[in-house]
């Protein structure tokens, strides 16, 4: 086959040379194909040829054969075969007699040959039947034949090749003068085509048609599509200039929309860092009951104010993609059961149950970002209480399978709200959009919670996805897959051994707050039964005492249909017969004293149902407790908190840190101050960096917490100058952690080129001061050694 080379020396572009390779090639299959067709033929004209000259020769000296062997003249028979070698054809010849005699001539060829036997018979007929005396058999080769075959063979090959190549060549001069040098010229112009050459129309260099051709009709193409190309052009330029000015808008109003979000985050952490940290100093005061959840009510405002804070940047991040989601490990079970305690209080203030469904199936521990998890469920959430005005709220979570330690989970949030129309079903997800139009009320619009949800699920490899209908409510689910994580540490599970083999009656009107908790009592081995109404659970009561099996328990719902709870729970205590019967009100929604009120008509404990999950067996298991020392009091959540040491809790591993705190803002100041001695600190003061020089310079610290934004000389330079002070005296490194409420990425960033080790943005509580303390606590230990 012609190499490339050798067609560009001749001129031939490339195309010109395939076509001309695959018309030969398909001239040399087709010429093969003849060939065979024609070899095939005159071999099978060959072999009968040679098989009609071996015939004809047995039927010339069959009959003298016979009639020699049957008067057993044996010569003549030999004579008779040497004759047959004068046949070129033949090359052995052999006779058998009946009787056994065998006679040959000639040698048997070698290779591949061509054998026929034929019968002797002497025929006599006119005396006997004919009989046969014997067989012959002539053998001739075929070798010549195919020899001779594959020499005309090749003479016919080359004569075809010599006709197919200049016949090749011919169509080959044909396709150049009347179509490959057209498509040439139409090439070359096409790779010379600019804004300048568009102005100048193609022509082929070929005598003008009568009728328009294949050629003709492709210049006219080429030609007007030259001409569309040309007005795009043009059109192209101008619209590129003003994409120009656009994009640069675009980054500009990018640019200051960061700005925008980094002023804002800062301006609000600021005063956010002072309620939430007062508000946690507060905690660790006396308080009674109320007052406690007066500042509980603050510190979760307080943090639903961070959350939006921090969903302003998440946004920012998102968009930047320099979101990284943690991977540690955790119990989901307590993400849950946080979210319920943070959003319990916004259930019962309208009236709605707040449910907790948990399958008993998932890993206790598990690998992921918590905080991003509690993130999405908190939002999902937050906005089915906001549109729902009755009926409940249910948070479940089911394992829908485990394979190669991966659990894979799906948590959802039902509602019994407002619900969604099909056709704004796509629009939830959109940030700012407003929803409730079709209502009789303007319903506050999704927000950014939603879509930062679906952001995040999606970059944890999972799925959002979304039922509703008007009127009756909507669920939103996600699935994600988790890898499982081991249990370091020995995990404390509940005491339920006095709830083991109890009968309990369970008396809920709600269907699904009945099966939940039924649910939950049937993981253990005891005895349920559950009705509707306070007529049924007082028949129930009366013919379980009958029957020599009363009642261990009763959990009542705090709202029965047919009789207020509290005179059911009367009645149940005026009957001597069940005093040593134990009474736990359920209540859905529970408000400001309703425990002591409970309390007052027999009931021996009080629980919000949002806590079943956490407090239900726990609380079961201390009544059995206190029935066993036959003592009576009565429980609520609060029973069960174990009393803690605080001052223990406080106190760092290797003992009180010196510590200087560098902050401008006198109220923060205070507080930062006064969080880090609760955590055992000594602590000093600076409002600005240039104090902070002179103070570092005349009393060693373990620690600085240094803020960012100051007057005269801000935390970056401050830090800087520490890391040359360090250097020139020859100084341990101090680690400085940057206090600051900028908390966008490249804050963060800023805050390691000037030199400070850890970045933590406000609000900042007790527990994250002391993370970070316990962080460089050891460092602090070896250099007082």
């Amino acid at each position: 086959m012609p190499s490339k080379r050798f067609f560009e020396r001749l001129g031939i572009r490339p195309l010109a040379a395939r076509l001309l390779a695959y018309v030969l090639l398909f001239s040399v299959l087709l010429s093969l194909v003849a060939t065979g067709v024609q070899l095939i033929g005159e071999f099978e004209r060959r072999k009968a040829d040679l098989l009609s000259t071996q015939t004809r020769a047995a039927e010339l000296v069959a009959g003298g054969m016979s009639n020699n062997i049957w008067l057993m003249n044996f010569s003549e028979v030999a004579n008779s075969l040497d004759d047959m070698k004068a046949v070129p054809a033949i090359q052995h010849a052999r006779v058998v007699t009946s009787t056994g005699e065998a006679f040959s001539t000639g040698v048997y060829p070698d290779g591949r040959v061509i054998t026929q036997s034929f019968p002797l018979v002497f025929d006599r007929s006119t005396i006997r039947s004919p009989e046969n005396v014997g067989e012959l058999t002539i053998t001739s080769s075929i070798d010549q034949i195919y020899a001779d075959l594959r020499n005309q063979a090749l003479l016919n090959l080359l004569f075809q090749s010599i006709v197919v190549m200049l016949g090749t060549l011919g169509l080959l001069v044909i396709v150049r003068l009347t179509l490959s040098r057209h498509l040439e010229s139409m090439a070359d112009y096409a790779a010379r085509l600019n804004l300048d050459a568009l102005v100048d129309p193609l022509k082929l260099k070929r005598k003008a048609r009568k009728t328009p051709d294949e050629l003709s009709e492709l210049e006219q193409a080429l030609n007007k599509m030259r001409l569309q190309i040309l007005e795009d052009t043009r059109s192209l330029r101008q619209t590129t200039i003003q994409s120009q000015g656009e994009r640069d808008d675009a980054v500009r109003a990018n640019n200051a929309k960061n700005q925008f979000l980094a002023n804002v985050s800062h301006e609000l952490r600021i005063p956010l860092q002072s309620v939430l940290g007062y508000a946690n100093l507060l905690t660790d005061t006396p308080l009674d009951q109320e007052q406690r959840e007066y500042v509980q009510t603050l510190l979760s405002a307080s943090e639903s104010l961070s959350a939006i804070i921090n969903d302003l940047l998440d946004i920012s991040r998102m968009e930047a993609g320099k979101l990284v989601l943690d991977d540690i490990p955790f119990d989901l079970r307590e993400t849950l059961n946080d979210l319920v305690h943070m959003l319990g209080a916004r259930a019962r203030e309208k009236g709605l149950a707040l449910e907790l469904r948990i399958d008993e199936n998932l890993p206790w521990a598990l690998k992921g970002d918590p905080v991003r998890i509690r993130q999405i469920l908190l939002n999902l959430t937050s906005n089915a209480i906001k549109f729902t005005d009755s009926g409940h709220v249910l948070i479940s979570i089911e394992v829908l399978g485990r394979k190669d330690n991966q659990a894979r989970i799906r948590l959802a949030v039902e509602d019994t709200g407002v619900g969604i129309n099909p056709e704004d079903v796509p629009l939830v997800y959109e940030p700012y959009v407003q929803l409730g139009q079709q209502f009789q009320r303007q319903l506050p619009g999704a927000g950014l919670g939603l879509t930062i949800c679906r952001q995040l699920v999606n970059l944890m490899d999972g799925s959002l996805e979304l039922e509703s209908r008007p009127g009756e409510g909507s669920t939103f689910w996600m699935e994600l897959t988790l890898p499982v994580a081991p249990e370091n540490t020995a995990r404390v599970r509940p005491d339920t051994r006095m709830v083991k083999n109890r009968r309990i009656l369970v008396v809920d009107s709600y269907e699904l707050s009945r099966k939940i908790t039924l649910e939950m009592l049937s993981r253990h081995e005891v005895h349920i039964e559950a009705v509707k109404s306070a007529g049924e659970a007082l028949t129930s009561l009366r013919t379980a005492f009958d029957g020599q099996q009363p009642f261990d328990a009763i959990i009542l719902d705090g709202f029965v249909p047919d009789m207020d709870s509290d005179l059911l729970c009367r009645q149940i205590r005026s009957n001597p017969l069940w005093a040593d019967m134990r009474l736990l009100i359920l209540s859905s929604n529970p408000q400001r004293g309703d425990a002591e009120h409970f309390r007052q008509a027999g009931a021996d404990a009080f629980l919000s149902k949002s806590l079943r999950e956490s407090c239900l067996t726990p609380i079961l298991h201390q009544l059995f407790a206190d029935a066993a020392r036959q003592e009576r009091r009565f429980l609520t959540r609060f029973s069960l908190q174990a009393a803690t040491d605080t001052a223990r809790r406080r106190e760092l591993p290797c003992g009180r840190m010196k510590v200087l705190l560098v902050e401008d803002n006198p109220v923060n100041r205070t507080l930062t101050r006064r969080l880090l001695e609760k955590l055992g600190c000594d602590v000093m003061t600076a409002n600005d960096g240039e104090a902070a020089v002179s103070l570092w310079q005349w009393h060693p610290f373990d620690l600085i917490f240094m803020d960012c934004v100051m007057p005269r000389v801000d935390g970056f330079e401050a830090t800087r100058r520490l890391r040359e002070w360090e250097k020139e005296n020859n100084r341990d490194h101090i680690p400085v952690v940057a206090l600051t409420a900028s908390a966008m990425e490249e804050d963060e960033e800023r805050c390691r080129r000037s030199g400070m080790d850890l970045f933590v943005a406000k609000p900042v509580n007790i527990e994250m001061l002391r993370a970070v303390l316990e962080q460089y606590c050891k460092a602090s230990a070896a250099s007082s050694v």
